[in-house]
Order: C-alpha cells, then sequence, then structure tokens
C-alpha cells in the first residue's frame, strides 16, 4: 500500500528550510511543456476530419439552447440525427471561445482539442504517484506523447479527446477521494463533480460512478481495523458521502446535457446509453488483413488494434508492468496461503485488509479492466481503431510505468548502453512522426510493419485527415498555373470526398469553388482511403496524391476534357 500525500511532492533537505521540487515534477512539467510549443506551433497543419463538421455545428447550436434560455430547439431539430445522445459541454465552450477570438474557428477547435487531450495526460502524473511510486507517472506521459495514434487524435478526434480527459481526472479524484478511510468533503465533491462530466460527455461515462461506488465499499471494509463504535461512525460518514457524490455527478450531468432536460432524465439516459453500447452502425473494418464486422467483431478486437497502434517500447514496458504485478498476486496469494498463524476467520480478515488497502492501485485497474471486460461481454460495436477506448490508452501507458520502475534498478547497471539506445528510440520516434505530420494518428509500430506494412490490413486514414492536405496541395497547384488576379473563366466545382459530409467541405477550401456532391459532375475529384469515391470513373485524370511513407491517403483527380469530334477536327 502506498501512502503518497501532497506533501510528498515536495522533497525538504535536512540541513535547509527551503523546498526542493521533485525532479520527476520538473522534467513532467519540462516534457508537457514541449509538447504544447510544438502542438500550438503546428495546430493549423492539421484538417478538418469527418466528424467535426456535426461536431462544431452540434456545438453551436447548444450553445443556442443555453442562451435562448432552452426555447431555441435547433439542437434537437437540425443536427444530425442523434448527436444529442452524446453531450455537447466541450462543444459548447468550442462555440464559444470560437466566437471570441479572432483567429480561423478551425484551428480554434484543433487547438481546444489539443489542449483538453494535453490535460488529460498531465493527469498522469499524480495518478502514477499514488498507484505505483516515482517515475510511473512520468514514464507514462511520455509512451502516451511519444503513440502517435493518440497524439495525433489528440488534435481532431472531437468525442473521444475531451472523453480521455474527463475520463481520467475523473479516476484521479475517485483515487484520491478513497486514501482516506473517510473521504474528505472536498475530494467528494471533486470525484462526484467529475464522474458527472464524464457521464455529460459520453453515457459510458456511467462506469466512473462504478468506479466510485467500489472506491467507498474498500473504504467500508477498511474500518474493519478500528473499534465497533468507531467503525459505526465512519460507516455513517462514508455513506453520507457516497450519497453526495453520486447525487453531485448526476446534478453535473444533467446541467450540462440538454438531451436530459428535455423529458424524463432517467429513460433518455437509458436510451443513449442502450444505443450506443450496441451501435447499428454496421460495416466492414479490416484487423490484421482480415475483414471483421464493426457490429461482429472477435472478442480480441481492442487488443489486436492496440498491438499494432502502440509503440514497441510502450509494448514492452506494458508487457513488463503486466508480469510484474501478476507476480505480486501470486506471492501475496503464496503468502496468505502459508500463513499458519490464527484461525481461518483471522486470516480473512487479514486478506479483506489488504485488499481494502491496496484500493487506489485497485481503482486504477478497475479503469482499465472493467471497460474492456463489458465491451467483450456486451459484444460492443467498434471501428476507426480504438477510438471509443482511447481513454484506456494513458492507463495502459501507467502500467508500462510501473513495468518501468521495476526494471529501473537493472537499467541502471547498463547506463551508458541503455542511454544510447534510449536515445536512437527516441530519435526515430521523433522521425517517424515527423515524416507523418500531420498524419501522426496513422502510425503503426514495427509488429504491423510500419505504415507500409499496415497499408490496406488497417484502416488508418479513416478520419479523412488527408483530404484537407490533398485540397491545399490541388490549390497550390491551380495558383501556380494560374496565379492570383488572373480571370478564370468560370470557378470550377470539386468533390472532396469524405462520409457523407461532401456538402459541408467549404471550410477547407482557400479559394473560389463550386462544391459538387457528385463526383461524377465535378471538375476536380478528392478522393480518401475510406472512400475512393472516383474508382469507377473513367473520365478522370489522376494529377497528384497525399502520399506517407509510398503510400497513397488522398487522390487528386481532374476531368478529363472531351474529347473533339474527328470530322469537326478534320475540318478545323
Amino acid at each position: 500500500m502506498l501512502h503518497t500525500t501532497p506533501a510528498q511532492w515536495l522533497h525538504y533537505s535536512s540541513d535547509s528550510s527551503v523546498a526542493r521540487i521533485d525532479a520527476e515534477v520538473i522534467a513532467a512539467i519540462a516534457l508537457l511543456s514541449a509538447a504544447a510549443t510544438v502542438g500550438a506551433a503546428t495546430v493549423s497543419d492539421y484538417g478538418i476530419t469527418a466528424d467535426e463538421f456535426n461536431a462544431n455545428d452540434y456545438g453551436i447550436k447548444a450553445l443556442a439552447w443555453y442562451v435562448s434560455g432552452f426555447r431555441d430547439r435547433s439542437v434537437f431539430d437540425s443536427v444530425e440525427d442523434t448527436l444529442w445522445y452524446y453531450g455537447p459541454w466541450f462543444h459548447v465552450l468550442i462555440a464559444w471561445v470560437q466566437s471570441r477570438v479572432p483567429a480561423n474557428p478551425w484551428t480554434v477547435r484543433h487547438a481546444m482539442t489539443f489542449a483538453v487531450g494535453i490535460l488529460g495526460i498531465a493527469a498522469l502524473l499524480p495518478m502514477g504517484k499514488l498507484a505505483f511510486g516515482r517515475w510511473a507517472g512520468l514514464t507514462a506521459i511520455t509512451l502516451c506523447l511519444g503513440t502517435g495514434y493518440l497524439y495525433g487524435s489528440l488534435f481532431f478526434t472531437p468525442i473521444d479527446v475531451p472523453f480521455l480527459s474527463v475520463m481520467t481526472w475523473a479516476t484521479l479524484a475517485i483515487m484520491i477521494m478513497a486514501r482516506n478511510i473517510v473521504p474528505t468533503w472536498p475530494a467528494t465533491i471533486a470525484a462526484g463533480a467529475l464522474s458527472g462530466l464524464a457521464i455529460g460527455t459520453r453515457s459510458s461515462g456511467l462506469i466512473t460512478q462504478a468506479y466510485l461506488l467500489g472506491a467507498v465499499i474498500l473504504c467500508a471494509l477498511a474500518t474493519l481495523r478500528h473499534p465497533a463504535d468507531v467503525r459505526a461512525r465512519q460507516l455513517v460518514s462514508i455513506g453520507e458521502r457516497t450519497v453526495c457524490a453520486l447525487a453531485i455527478g448526476w446534478l453535473v450531468a444533467f446541467v450540462i446535457w440538454p438531451w436530459l432536460q428535455t423529458g424524463n432524465p432517467v429513460e433518455n439516459f437509458k436510451t443513449a446509453f442502450l444505443y450506443f453500447a450496441n451501435h447499428p452502425n454496421s460495416f466492414e473494418t479490416r484487423l490484421w488483413g482480415h475483414t471483421v464486422l464493426t457490429t461482429d467483431l472477435p472478442w480480441f478486437y481492442v487488443a489486436g488494434q492496440l498491438a499494432a497502434r502502440l509503440p514497441e517500447a510502450f509494448l514492452l514496458l506494458l508487457l513488463a508492468g503486466c508480469a510484474y504485478s501478476i507476480a505480486d498476486c501470486a506471492g501475496l496469494i503464496e503468502a496468505f496461503r502459508c500463513e499458519g498463524a490464527g484461525s481461518a476467520a483471522l486470516r480473512i480478515r487479514n486478506v479483506v485488509l489488504f485488499v481494502a488497502e491496496s484500493r487506489v492501485q485497485l481503482i486504477l485497474w478497475a479503469g482499465l479492466l472493467l471497460p474492456m471486460a463489458f465491451i467483450i461481454a456486451d459484444r460492443s460495436t467498434l471501428y476507426d481503431g480504438v477510438r471509443h477506448v482511447l481513454f484506456v490508452i494513458p492507463l495502459l501507458a501507467l502500467v508500462g510505468g510501473y513495468g518501468f520502475g521495476r526494471i529501473l534498478p537493472v537499467l541502471t547497471r547498463f547506463r551508458l548502453p541503455v542511454a544510447a539506445l534510449s536515445g536512437v528510440y527516441a530519435g526515430f520516434t521523433v522521425w517517424n512522426l515527423a515524416e507523418l505530420h500531420p498524419l501522426e494518428y496513422m502510425a503503426m509500430n514495427s509488429l504491423a510493419g510500419g505504415v507500409p506494412g499496415a497499408y490496406g490490413r488497417f484502416d488508418l486514414d479513416y478520419w479523412a485527415a488527408a483530404a484537407t492536405l490533398a485540397v491545399r496541395r490541388l490549390e497550390h497547384r491551380l495558383d501556380y498555373e494560374a496565379p492570383s488576379g488572373t480571370v478564370a473563366a468560370r470557378i470550377p466545382s470539386i468533390t472532396v470526398c469524405m462520409g457523407y459530409r461532401e456538402a459541408l467541405v467549404a471550410p477547407l477550401l482557400h479559394r473560389a469553388w463550386r462544391i459538387e456532391v457528385d463526383p461524377a459532375r465535378a471538375d476536380y475529384v478528392i478522393a480518401t482511403e475510406r472512400w475512393p469515391c472516383a474508382e469507377r470513373l473513367r473520365d478522370l485524370v489522376l494529377i497528384d496524391m497525399v502520399e506517407r511513407f509510398g503510400r497513397p491517403f488522398a487522390w487528386i483527380y481532374a476531368r478529363r476534357p472531351p474529347e473533339r469530334d474527328e470530322g469537326h477536327a478534320a475540318h478545323s
């Protein structure tokens, strides 16, 4: 059992009254600051992705719902069907900032999505200290920022990134709440509010209240070590705080989620939860070269995707962390089994107390294992890689951080070779992400063959992020061929194929275009990996591509000029 207090974030010298900041905290702040700086400098490079159009519209209309005093119902009447089954608080915040900041609204959206994602990753530092001790949190932050699939997603995944952030912070708040046998009121309020924020982001955030209930049950079991009169008072206090935390959570969810405000909140929540638990969106997707159906996935789908998308160092440390955790459990079981002193009842009491004292670590493991168990048992619909469970990657990184902490004594015996190997690996990681930029979220590890080897065997650019890059290339090409100021005979038409959003692509365009929904009628067509809309059109000519590591992810086509009549040509 770890007993980490906020005071332990500062180390005090025995011969000085001046506090010395923990080196891990300094390193984590420096790393997060560097990531934030790079993100801010490159945020305008990222393209608009398929689901951002409706998410942006949802935020604007949800803001109108509140500003109008709950009279403007456009959030339900003219927003894409079922989008209101998600809570819009983050999109409302984006809409409010967009209306006040004189910058490109899509750059604002990407910057805020990235910021909330970094905020979620930052929570790993205190989580690591609470659960595993020094260096676990810093290691987890490093692993997350070096994971291209996660880092790239931070800029433009509209629902899953804010959900990652609030789930991480809610889990941290519940861990802090459970540190004392009787939770403090500030920790209780924070845990309740953040669990409500998770529920009000996505209905599956309900699982945070399961963590909360499990945590207080373990707190209640920990009272067994105290006399009966003290235990009775503690149980009453624990009960009061539990009820308050759960109530605060639902109150927050109700306030930030318009869908709950339009009828019976319980029934409306149930509708949203059941809809997404088994989403009806059925289509074929790819897993290690095999075609699977999104509504009939193999039980190992998430593990199979993570095995291809997490970096090699992440996987190795994760395996080490899991192995050491299993070994720890086996050792404890053996110790309790061999303990001969005392009656069976006493030995059971000691086991219960030990489990109760380990509640902080158990909350973290619950946050990692329960969602996966639910997905497997419920046969949930998943697609787009593992973006729906993006929030488990930071927790996996914490287990990797634990693995690093356990093997650190061995690594320190070979400092120079380890430092050299780490430097080479870090350099390769940065180079790989730079080559993919701004499509880092397509990164695949060497087990999958990198991007070239994974091409065609996994869905890589499922957001059609390369479409924006293709549009920019085409516009640059046309501006070069016809410099600004040249009067064109007519405005050309364009179709950008990105998942039923063809009519909404105006924000991608920086010059005069006529938007055409039907690629068969457009002068120029941008086809994307998931939506290769030009394959059967014979009158199109491929003029350019957006490639990464020699593999195309967006194709730029121009319509072939109509052939002239031979008789007319001879007469001319």
